[in-house]
């Protein structure tokens, strides 16, 4: 891939969700629809892990989504958290 086409991933990795470019309802993008896209887009075919590679090159690393709770309530949770500590003493 040329320099200018490599800039159009990382500008799609940042700017636009999978789901923005036609894929199913996906928050984070995978090495595997950047594989696919990279090759519908550029007719240029990368294997798993040379996408991986790439990904490195442009500055990103591998991060496990996290999620939050829209309902959670932290005062809640922390008074869970001791109820627990309490009864597995127990």
């Amino acid at each position: 891939m040329t320099d200018e086409q490599e800039q159009e991933v990382y500008q799609l990795i940042v700017e636009s969700k999978p789901v923005d470019v036609g894929f199913p309802a996906e928050m984070n993008w995978t090495s595997f629809m950047l594989q696919d896209w990279i090759k519908h887009t550029f007719d240029v075919t990368y294997s798993d892990r040379g996408v991986r590679q790439l990904l490195y090159r442009l500055g990103f690393s591998y991060t496990k989504p996290t999620y939050t709770l829209k309902k959670a309530d932290p005062a809640k949770q922390e008074a869970f958290k001791q109820d627990f500590e309490t009864a597995k003493k127990k």
